[in-house]
């Protein structure tokens, strides 16, 4: 793999991209003009969940709303929300025309009533009902997961709201998400392109240590297509259903850009997982004490397509484990940072990802 480095020009470009791009044209010239990235920004929601995707037409989707303001000492000006309307302008965009709730844990829903309060948005797309029932004879507290349910259902009242199952699709221009997993329920044939064995399958599983909580192996996830290029985000599934999706048969097909399970938790990412994707590039969507854990980054080291991996957190569970500081977008082992990192995917499967803190970018070619 042929990689380049920029630094401190990529720094006065990074400076300069957000008036740049409010100068792009709603609608792509002639056809045979030259093809546009698809940009993928992994915002720092401090360990939630929070992904735009903005198509070079400024069509946008985002997965997960991430934590409501004013939760894990984070100050209201540094919300959830705010950071989203941040990356969202910085992109020129004014409206998310969706926004996929993977799951209902408080770090990818709850900050969605803030973000409604922020900006518009088109449509909000789920995977039906809450299955993370508080006990029988008692009383769900204010950020239990059922608590969090009712709030989000009370919001829908009135706005443009759709369930999805596996096996659905949803076209954004020229960005198609194919739905591989929702409420359990996992992608019924081979994605185009995929349907080969997948290496490793046999070996012993992991250890079985819970599953966080019922909502995430029900999580939404996705494989996204932009021209030949793919990028899958699979949001907090657990390993024991991931491991349906590649095993024995490859559903999924390869990546390009892995959005990494979980935050990086190690209740996800299987070494069979990764050799069925075979990602070029991952981005870990850490917190500095949330994931971040000493066995993926293991696991995703010891993949055979050795992909490079771009923190949003250094981890301060796994010191020994982390990138250098130029694959980190907050380095300083502390919440609050705010630096986001941000991926260009070309259709002929380039990619360019960027340290918003610093500039620092690499490129990654086409495959041969």
């Amino acid at each position: 793999m042929t990689i380049t480095r920029h630094g401190s020009i990529a720094r006065r470009l990074a400076a300069a991209i957000p008036a740049l791009l409010l100068a792009v044209p709603a609608t792509l010239p002639a056809a045979d003009a030259p093809a546009k990235p698809l940009r993928v920004v992994s915002i720092d929601m401090e360990g939630g969940g929070g992904t735009l995707f903005v198509t070079p037409q400024g069509r946008s989707v985002l997965l997960d709303a991430g934590w409501p303001a004013g939760i894990r000492g984070t100050p209201l000006a540094q919300s959830s929300a705010n950071r989203i309307l941040a990356a969202t302008k910085a992109l020129g965009v004014s409206k998310i025309d969706y926004l996929i709730i993977t799951h209902y844990h408080l770090d990818h829903v709850g900050g969605i009533q803030d973000l409604l309060a922020a900006m518009p948005v088109g449509e909000i797309i789920d995977h039906g009902p809450n299955r993370e029932l508080a006990p029988a004879g008692t009383m769900p507290g204010p950020t239990a997961t059922a608590s969090l349910y009712a709030r989000y259902e009370a919001l829908l009242d009135g706005r443009k709201h759709r369930s999805v199952k596996a096996g659905d699709r949803i076209t954004v221009g020229p960005l198609t998400l194919d739905i591989v997993s929702a409420d359990r329920g996992l992608v019924p044939a081979a994605l185009k392109g995929a349907g080969g064995p997948t290496p490793g399958c046999e070996a012993p599983r992991l250890p079985d240590i819970g599953n966080g909580g019922e909502e995430n192996p029900r999580s939404i996830g996705i494989v996204a297509s932009y021209g030949k290029a793919r990028i899958v985000s699979l949001a907090d599934l657990t390993a024991d259903v991931e491991i349906g999706l590649v095993c024995p048969v490859n559903r999924l097909g390869l990546a390009d850009l892995l959005v990494v399970s979980h935050h990086g938790s190690q209740l996800s990412t299987t070494p069979p997982l990764l050799a069925a994707l075979q990602p070029r590039v991952a981005l870990m969507a850490n917190g500095a004490t949330k994931g971040g854990d000493a066995r993926v980054f293991q696991t995703v080291a010891a993949a055979p397509s050795h992909p490079v991996v771009w923190q949003l957190h250094y981890a301060t569970k796994s010191p020994e484990v982390n990138r250098p500081a130029e694959f980190i977008a907050n380095p300083d082992g502390v919440e609050d940072g705010g630096f986001a990192l941000d991926a260009s995917v070309w259709p002929d499967r380039r990619m360019t990802v960027t340290n918003l803190r610093t500039g620092y970018s690499e490129e990654y070619p086409a495959p041969r």
